[in-house]
């Protein structure tokens, strides 16, 4: 339920940021854009369990529950030994 709030707040940012704009670039690129859009979503496609873990670790990042590139680093080289 929270992605589906941020994916409301996202377009409602943009939404806003195209009736501010006076740049008939940006506007044709984002035209452009929406209309080489694809029907079928490839997220669509993806199973349920794997949606669910995606949206999980990008609630992990809001949280900063994360590891740096160094520590991944340190716990595979105590691990694997390399």
């Amino acid at each position: 339920m929270i992605c589906f709030m941020d994916i409301q707040t996202l377009k409602l940012d943009l939404v806003e940021k195209i009736i501010q704009t006076e740049k008939p670039s940006i506007l044709i690129k984002i035209k452009e854009l929406l209309q080489t859009e694809k029907t079928e979503d490839w997220w669509d496609n993806l199973p349920q369990e794997i949606q669910e873990s995606i949206f999980e670790g990008l609630d992990d990042v809001k949280k900063e529950n994360l590891f740096t590139h160094e520590q991944v680093l340190q716990e595979a080289k105590q691990k694997y030994g390399f």
